[in-house]
C-alpha cells in the first residue's frame, strides 16, 4: 500500500509467473498501457563493501563477477555477444536485488500472525471499554468526504487519539476511571494500527466490508469501525493460517525463468539434476545449474544450493506447461 513508485514504464510483456514482474526492459514513460516498476540505483557499479540498501549495491556486475558467472554458461557464446549478455543479467539482477531487499523489510508469516492478534487484542480492549460507559463525544472536525476501507489505517487511528485526548480531558475533572481507561485502550490501538506491517495490512484489506463509511463522527462510529476491523483481522488471521508455509518467492522463480530463456536464446539446453552420479546431493550439478546459482548468489550471497535446485525444478515445471512460444522474454 505504502509503496513509492519512482518511474511508470512500458514494458516488454513476459507469460511468466502470475504475481510476478515482467522481464525488465528499456524503459520509456508514455501514457497508456503502462505497467509501473521501481528503478532505483541502476548505473551503479557493485561493491562487496557496501552496507545492505546502498545504491553501490544496485545492478552492475563487476568484472570479476560476469567472468565468474559466465564461466558455467551453457550456450554458446558467439563473437560479440557478451556485451549483450553482460547487459541482459544486470537487468535481471536489478529486479533480484531490488526484491531481495524488499523482502528483508517485510514481516515473516509468523511475525504477521503476531500483529495480526496484537489487532485483535487492542480492538477487543477498546471495545470493552467502550460498552462500559456513555461518552458523549463528537469529532472536532467533521468529514469531508467519504472515506474507504483504506480508512482504517491512515485515518482511524487519528480519531482514535482525538476520542483518546477528549476522554482524558473529561476523566480529569470527575477523576472518571473508566473514562481514562478508554483513553488507554485508543491510544494503544491507534498505536498498533500505525506500526502495523504492509503484509498485515493487506491481509486484513481484503476483509473489511467495502463501503465509503470508514469516518469517524462520534463513538458510535468508532465502535462501528473497530467492530468490523475486529471481524476482519479475526477472519485474517484465521486464513493465513490455514494456508502456512513461507511466503511465495514469485521474483526468485521468474529470474530463473528469464536465466532459462536467455541460454537457450543463445544455444544452450536448461536442464537441471540435483544427484552426483547415484547420491542425492540437493544442490544443483549441471552447468545450467552452476550458472543459475552463481548468478543468484550475486544478488543474495545468502541463498543456498538447495534453494536454487528448488527454484530450478519448479522453473522448468512451469516452462514445461507453459509451452516454449509462451516463454521468450527477451
Amino acid at each position: 500500500m505504502r509503496q513509492a513508485i519512482l518511474f511508470v514504464a512500458n514494458l516488454k510483456t513476459s507469460s511468466a509467473v502470475q504475481g510476478a514482474e515482467p522481464m525488465p526492459g528499456r524503459v520509456e514513460a508514455k501514457c497508456g498501457g503502462t505497467e509501473m516498476v521501481l528503478l532505483r540505483g541502476y548505473g551503479h557499479v557493485y561493491d562487496p563493501n557496501a552496507g545492505p540498501g546502498d545504491c553501490a549495491e544496485a545492478c552492475l556486475l563487476s568484472d570479476d563477477q560476469f567472468t565468474d558467472v559466465m564461466s558455467t554458461f551453457p550456450g554458446r557464446l558467439r563473437e560479440g555477444c557478451e556485451a549483450e549478455i553482460r547487459s541482459q543479467l544486470e537487468r535481471v539482477r536489478e529486479v533480484m536485488v531490488q526484491a531481495e531487499q524488499q523482502r528483508a523489510q517485510q514481516a515473516s508469516r509468523a511475525q504477521s500472525h503476531q500483529a495480526l492478534g496484537h489487532v485483535i487484542q487492542h480492538v477487543g480492549r477498546f471495545l470493552s471499554c467502550a460498552a462500559q460507559l456513555e461518552f458523549d463525544w463528537v469529532a472536532e472536525h467533521a468529514p469531508t468526504e467519504a472515506a474507504g476501507a483504506l480508512a482504517v489505517f491512515y485515518l482511524f487511528p487519528g480519531r482514535l487519539r482525538a476520542l483518546a485526548e477528549s476522554a482524558r480531558r473529561k476523566a480529569r475533572q470527575g477523576d472518571d476511571a473508566p473514562l481514562r481507561r478508554l483513553a488507554d485502550a485508543a491510544d494503544h490501538l491507534a498505536d498498533q494500527l500505525m506500526r502495523l506491517d504492509e503484509a498485515s495490512e493487506d491481509k486484513i484489506c481484503p476483509q473489511l466490508l467495502q463501503n465509503d463509511d470508514y469516518d469517524v463522527r462520534d463513538l458510535a462510529d468508532a465502535i462501528s469501525i473497530a467492530q468490523r476491523l475486529e471481524l476482519a483481522s479475526q477472519t485474517a488471521l484465521a486464513i493465513s493460517k490455514k494456508r502456512g508455509g513461507p511466503l511465495r518467492q514469485l521474483t526468485r522463480l521468474q529470474v530463473v525463468i528469464w536465466l532459462a530463456d536467455l541460454v537457450e536464446r543463445h544455444g544452450g539446453t536448461f536442464t537441471h539434476n540435483p544427484y552426483e552420479r547415484l547420491r542425492y546431493d540437493g544442490s544443483p550439478q549441471t552447468l545450467a545449474g552452476q550458472f543459475v546459482l552463481k548468478f543468484l548468489r550475486t544478488c543474495s550471497p545468502s541463498i543456498t544450493p538447495q534453494t536454487v535446485s528448488s527454484m530450478m525444478a519448479a522453473a522448468i515445471r512451469y516452462r514445461n506447461r507453459a509451452g516454449r512460444s509462451e516463454m521468450r522474454s527477451f
